[in-house]
């Protein structure tokens, strides 16, 4: 896009988004508001539901990109109900909370930089720290001339004519230092809360905004129809002024739907139709692992009580293994299995089964930074609260974890363009970069790179590296791109590297220099080792899913039973990008609210001719390719993969993203947003870091120890 269309384009943006953005909380963006619905999280925060509006640009046309969206916002009143909620608790008590509890920190944190009013005065004022037992803080006064000493409580008393009520309840400082009791405060509305979401409060939020498609579309239209609407673009006088008109009917395109591949379980059987969700019951792996020796440590918080259930449990996991395939060997003397488990035995088991209490994050880390880290052995925890009610289902699924952990696979899709590719050697890679949570800029951003290693392109392995905070650009792509290579163990004739993570204003530049490092690494390999062969074509993808384009369909007829678009839809013309190769697909079926499309943007394409039926084809097919599920997933699993290993929810580079912290040092408190809220203006250490960071042991090479 030229400069000028491009400054054309943010002055139709600013024009859009300027008469609510000037009414609503908002992130520019998007805006939030009451009207359009709320609901109290607990914990001092509240979510609105509200607005995303952005002009796009299409083939001839502009169009308005409308969407629901929601926003995290601060319990506003008087703000000892505000602490309170934070808190837990109704009782007034807890407002003498004192700076040695453990909830002082996470307290002083929730409210910086928070605005307050007061009930004493007027103006309003940013909190810059709390202090406790605020009514008996002592200052010095000049009064009469005369400079004496006095306390908090006795100058209310005495200048506001105030008798505090909880004189020994915290109270804030704002401005030079000073300080106000908290009972005196009043939380000002419509402050966002922009770090990340307390864990509790996840599913609240997102049982409040998840949506069936027709409730989001009548939403949406009811936000831009009518007189008095939040979206009321005839209402606007910044639209009118513009002299813009803009329709209220949603865009019709035409898509269509492309074929699910079957899928291939033990080699010669029948494969199995997946309508991307299918059922393993009955079916043997394509390659499945056997076990020599696994072992069984029990966490679980009455091991007397529990013991009944949890050895019923690994009864049932055994016969599902080995009814998939996986033949095994155990030991049902969890004292045994402990020793196993501590490495006091010479020799260490092939699979270590954790039982684990319903919350137990502090064991979890212990466990996995054991078994990734320190002694190279598969672990696989399970909660004793699901174990209690586990059935074949659970057990099955628990079962593929652990094949693919070891090794194996589960099963194919069977696709044409995989067939193809399979022809001459091939790497399907996908990279992606994590970040820390929102409002943590001392700790580092982490990437990652998966890339596959046999022929069928199900298995991954996975290399990491840190880098610093917020930084999008893969910083050592080289040399993790050479190391893969120089790992699958022969020159590969294509690669197929999917990249998740950019924005659009990100694909030029970051897409540039990572192709640039691929194609180093390519090089400098060939002339390293004297090879031949013709170097590898590459193809490279970018796959997002931080926008807010949704599809709803023409009819129930048109749709599948959760009222979305059916699995495999794809749409390329109509709403795409008018200068890049692009495409829209739904891959997985609706579960919960409103499916999100995945959309794909080819920077680069060496392999498949820029045909767009070939490259929709290997999209869709490696969203069936995701070893922990039996139905299709909404990006390929190269990508799916990255996200487990950085965060803790879910994809091959998003899987591997998600569990990062197990390989730091403890004491560096990876992803541990609640001990790193910095204001800025200090040096990052990316050494200190990269110091504390151990990538995993040797004997999890080859394994997708991080399903």
């Amino acid at each position: 896009m030229t400069p000028r269309a491009t400054v054309a384009l943010n002055l139709l943006q600013l024009i859009l988004r300027q008469a609510p953005n000037l009414k609503y909380p908002n992130n520019v963006k998007a805006f939030f508001c009451k009207e359009a619905g709320s609901k109290s999280l607990g914990g001092g925060l509240q979510v609105f539901k509200g607005f995303f509006q952005s002009v796009r640009p299409a083939f001839k046309s502009l169009l308005v990109n409308v969407d629901t969206s929601c926003g995290v916002i601060y319990q506003n009143g008087p703000m000892p109900e505000v602490v309170l909620s934070f808190l837990g608790t109704s009782h007034p008590r807890a407002l003498n909370i004192d700076d040695h509890s453990p909830e002082w920190p996470k307290l002083k944190r929730f409210f910086k930089s928070l605005f307050v009013t007061f009930t004493h005065r007027k103006g309003r004022k940013k909190i810059t720290s709390l202090v406790p037992r605020a009514g008996a803080i002592e200052f010095e006064r000049e009064k009469d001339g005369i400079t004496q000493r006095t306390t908090i409580q006795a100058y209310f008393r005495e200048t506001y004519n105030i008798a505090l009520k909880y004189p020994d309840a915290l109270g804030i400082e704002v401005g030079r230092g000073a300080i106000i009791p908290v009972e005196l405060c009043i939380v000002e509305p419509d402050q966002r809360y922009i770090r990340k979401l307390p864990q509790e409060s996840t599913k609240k939020m997102v049982d409040f905004t998840s949506e069936k498609p027709k409730a989001r579309l009548d939403a949406i239209q009811r936000g831009i129809r009518g007189a008095g609407s939040v979206l009321d673009y005839n209402s606007s006088i910044f639209v009118k002024d513009a002299g813009l008109e803009i329709s209220s009917s949603p865009t019709i395109i035409d898509g269509k739907v492309l074929s699910t591949p079957p899928m291939q379980y033990k080699p010669g059987s029948q494969p199995l139709a997946s309508f991307s969700a299918w059922n393993a019951v009955n079916q043997q792996f394509f390659k499945p692992k056997n076990i020599a020796r696994w072992a069984v440590v029990d966490y679980s918080p009455n091991p007397s009580r529990d013991r009944p259930a949890n050895e019923r449990f690994i009864r049932m996991l055994g016969e599902n293994c080995q009814k998939l395939g996986t033949y095994h060997q155990w030991s049902s003397d969890l004292k045994q299995a402990a020793r196993h488990a501590t490495g006091h035995e010479t020799l260490q088991p092939d699979l270590i089964l954790v039982i684990l209490p319903s919350s137990a994050a502090d064991i979890r880390f212990s466990v996995k930074q054991h078994g990734d880290v320190l002694k190279g052995v598969v672990t696989q925890c399970v909660r004793v609260d699901k174990i209690a009610r586990a059935n074949d289902q659970y057990c099955n699924n628990v079962a593929m974890k652990i094949n693919a952990k070891l090794g194996g696979v589960n099963a194919v899709p069977q696709s044409r363009v995989l067939s193809e590719l399979a022809k001459q050697p091939f790497i399907i890679m996908g990279a992606d970069v994590g970040h820390p949570a929102p409002g943590v800029s001392d700790q580092p951003s982490v990437a990652s790179l998966v890339w596959s290693y046999d022929p069928e392109a199900m298995r991954y392995e996975a290399f990491t590296s840190i880098q610093p905070p917020r930084l999008e650009t893969i910083e050592h792509l080289y040399g993790m791109v050479k190391k893969a290579i120089k790992d699958f163990g022969h020159p590969p004739s294509r690669i197929v590297f999917f990249r998740d993570g950019l924005s659009e204003s990100e694909y030029a530049k970051v897409a540039e220099k990572e192709i640039q490092d691929i194609k180093t690494a390519i090089d400098e390999l060939w002339n390293e080792k004297a090879v031949t062969r013709p170097k590898p074509t590459l193809t490279f993808i970018v796959v997002g899913k931080r926008h807010h384009v949704r599809f709803f369909p023409q009819s129930d007829q048109d749709g599948d039973k959760s009222g979305n678009c059916p699995a495999g839809f794809v749409a390329d013309q109509g709403i795409g990008n008018p200068i890049a190769k692009d495409y829209y697909l739904q891959s997985h079926g609706g579960l919960l609210g409103t499916s999100r499309p995945s959309h794909y943007v080819v920077i680069r394409d060496e392999n498949f001719s820029n045909n767009v039926d070939s490259l929709q084809e290997l999209s869709f097919t490696l969203c069936h390719a995701y070893a922990r599920a039996t139905r299709s997933v909404s990006i390929p699993a190269p990508v799916y993969c990255n996200y487990k290993y950085f965060t803790t929810v879910l994809t091959l580079t998003k899987l591997v993203c998600s569990r990062a912290n197990f390989h730091f040092r403890p004491e560096l408190h990876y992803d541990d947003s609640s001990a790193s809220v910095v204001s800025g203006g200090g040096t990052f250490d990316i050494r200190r870091w990269q110091a504390g960071f151990r990538g995993p042991h040797e004997n999890m090479s080859k394994k997708m120890f991080y399903m």
